[in-house]
Formats: C-alpha cells, sequence, structure tokens
C-alpha cells in the first residue's frame, strides 16, 4: 500500500465532506495529530479504524485503499475470516496497519518463497525476534543483504540461527551483523564464513572477547600483520601470541606495535621464532638485524628473556650488536654475562 496515495485520499475526502483535521480526529476519536500524520503520509490508521474511516468520508475500504490484494486481507481480518493471504509481499504492505500479534499469526500461517525475502525485511520491525527467525528458517534460503537489514530486530542467538541458515554469508555481512551480536554467537558465524578476510577481523574484534577473536583470527588463511596490529588491544597477551605465530609474514613494524600489549616470554617467543627461523637465518648472518625493532621491544621484556636474544645477537654478529641494539640497556649484569659466555662457548 502507498501510504502518501492513501493519506492524500483521506485529505481529498475529508475536504469534500468540509471537515477541519480537528472535526475529523473528534469523529474517529483520534488525536488531529493521528490525521494530520496520515494525510501527510508518515503513517496509517489502525485497521481497527478502518470501518469508521470509510463511514464517516462515505467511501468503501475498496476505495480507501485502493489495492485489491490487501483490502482483501484487511477484510479478513475486520471479519475474523480465515485470512488468504495472496503472497508475503501483500502481507509485508499491510503490516503497518495490523497489530503485532495479527502480523505475527498472518506471517506463520502463510507460505513462504525464497523471492519473499524483500517482504521480510520490510515487515521485520513488526514481528518479534523468533517469529522472524521461525519464518526466515522456513525458506530454503536468505542472502546476506536481507540478514544486515534485519539484524537489528534480532536477539544475538536468533540472528546466528538466521546467519548459520544461510549457506554464502560474507564478510560485508558479518560485520554490518557484528554489533547485534555477543562474542559467542558472532564466533560462531564468523566461522561459518568460509573466506573471512582480515579486514572483517579488525572491524568485528571491538565485539568479541579474547579467546573468541583468536579463534576466528586463527580460521583466517591469511590474516596479515596490519590486522593483527589493530586487533591486538582487544586481546590478552597468551592469545595474541598464538595469532602472531600464525602469521606467516609479520613484520618488525607489527612486532613493535602489539609488545606493549603482551607480556615478557610471549614476546619472547614471536622474535625468536623469527630470528631463528631458516628463512632469515641468512639475513641476520649477514648483520643485517634491525636494531630499532630490538631496542622497541626490549623495554617491554624482563632482562632473563632478553638474554636469548642477546645471544642470538653475539653468536652472529658479535659483541658489538649488543650496545648497538640498545638490549643491554634492560638487562642486568648477570645476564649479560650469560649471554656473552653461551655464545662465546657456542
Amino acid at each position: 500500500m502507498n501510504m502518501q496515495a492513501i493519506g492524500r485520499k483521506i485529505s481529498a475526502l475529508r475536504k469534500e465532506h468540509d471537515m477541519t483535521q480537528v472535526d475529523l480526529a473528534d469523529k474517529l476519536g483520534v488525536t488531529y495529530q493521528a490525521v494530520s500524520s496520515w494525510e501527510r503520509g508518515n503513517s496509517m490508521p489502525d485497521i481497527a479504524k478502518l470501518p469508521d474511516i470509510s463511514q464517516v468520508l462515505a467511501v468503501s475500504i475498496d476505495e480507501l485503499l485502493d489495492d485489491a490484494k490487501a483490502t482483501i486481507l484487511v477484510k479478513n481480518v475486520l471479519t475474523g475470516e480465515e485470512p488468504n493471504i495472496p503472497d508475503m509481499e501483500t502481507l509485508a504492505e499491510v503490516a503497518p496497519i495490523l497489530k503485532p500479534s495479527q502480523v505475527k499469526n498472518l506471517a506463520e500461517n502463510s507460505g513462504i518463497s525464497d523471492t519473499d525475502m524483500s517482504a521480510i525485511a520490510d515487515m521485520a520491525h513488526h514481528l518479534n525476534s523468533e517469529t522472524l527467525k521461525d519464518i526466515i528458517l522456513r525458506s530454503s534460503g536468505i542472502d546476506g543483504d536481507t540478514i544486515a537489514e534485519i539484524a537489528c530486530h534480532m536477539n544475538s542467538e536468533d540472528l546466528k540461527e538466521v546467519a548459520l541458515h544461510c549457506k554464502n554469508i560474507d564478510s560485508d555481512t558479518i560485520a554490518e551483523i557484528a554489533c547485534h551480536m555477543n562474542s559467542e554467537d558472532l564466533k560462531e558465524v564468523a566461522l561459518h564464513c568460509k573466506n573471512i578476510d582480515s579486514d572483517t577481523i579488525a572491524e568485528i574484534a571491538c565485539h568479541m572477547n579474547s579467546e573468541d577473536l583468536k579463534e576466528v583470527a586463527l580460521h583466517c588463511k591469511n590474516i596479515d600483520s596490519d590486522t593483527i596490529a589493530e586487533i591486538a588491544c582487544h586481546m590478552n597477551s597468551e592469545d595474541l601470541k598464538e595469532v602472531a605465530l600464525h602469521c606467516k609474514n609479520i613484520d618488525n613494524d607489527t612486532i613493535m606495535e602489539i609488545a606493549c600489549h603482551m607480556n615478557s616470554e610471549d614476546l619472547k617467543e614471536i622474535v625468536m621464532r623469527d630470528m631463528n627461523s631458516e628463512d632469515l637465518k641468512e639475513t641476520i648472518t649477514r648483520g643485517n638485524y634491525d636494531n630499532d625493532t630490538i631496542a622497541e621491544i626490549a623495554c617491554h621484556m624482563n632482562s632473563e628473556d632478553l638474554t636469548e636474544i642477546a645471544i642470538a645477537l653475539v653468536k652472529n654478529h658479535g659483541l658489538k650488536a649488543l650496545s648497538d641494539s640498545g638490549v643491554i640497556d634492560h638487562m642486568n649484569e648477570e645476564d649479560i654475562a650469560t649471554a656473552i659466555r653461551s655464545a662465546i662457548q657456542k
């Protein structure tokens, strides 16, 4: 139904009967603001008021609504007859003038097809979360755009079920619905997505706890350094370490950025993984170690954990590497001596 067209018709008929908005409101037992809203097309009269409006303005409900399918449905509801719903689109059009309970009963008793998804989105705000979920789950499929549209009308658990019902939910949809879900439900939906991307993980991180976020990040096949830097503030040290170690090519800039969110031992594992990897061994041996990175992260590590890094530096680059890297500024004398002895002995 076209609310603007119906509003214009009410306005024209009122004027034909030489009535003000206040006059019509008094005859119908509503406020003049309600009549004004109808005539502007901002709202629709309640279904119970249609017979009164029809009588006062001397017009049939058919003429007032000017929609054959909608008129049939309205008349059935008014008379209490078993409604014959032509399609969900018609129900969506009539929903604004029905009570929520009426919309619920009609929707639950109607047939539904995959072509009805846009109609369901249109009447979503007239249905409670559970009813909306049940209607959608009766269909053979739902698309991501519809899920994004109805998300604000659903609770987290129902939204999760609907999202899991979608065979091909994508990263964009997950990013849009994340703010309507709790961490655990959001995790299940994210893990259901076959190809969730790094950008989406960064977007949804603020809606998740550390453990759930870790599982989603580990599910991503190609999580990158930038994403790890963005989500670090939402994770505890141990979970962040697992994600960082999962990244195939974490860079020095990212290690420096996440260092402040990690404890010393976890940070050491990340640094030592790269310093001892086969891919980087040749670079370290040539003396191209990154002084800036080591200097930046050293302040976040205790002396004992820095010892292993210091041993690797001395072994590959000589004693000068200790001062060049600045690592000894954060180590006690005993650990410095240990590092030097270990490196020389090896």
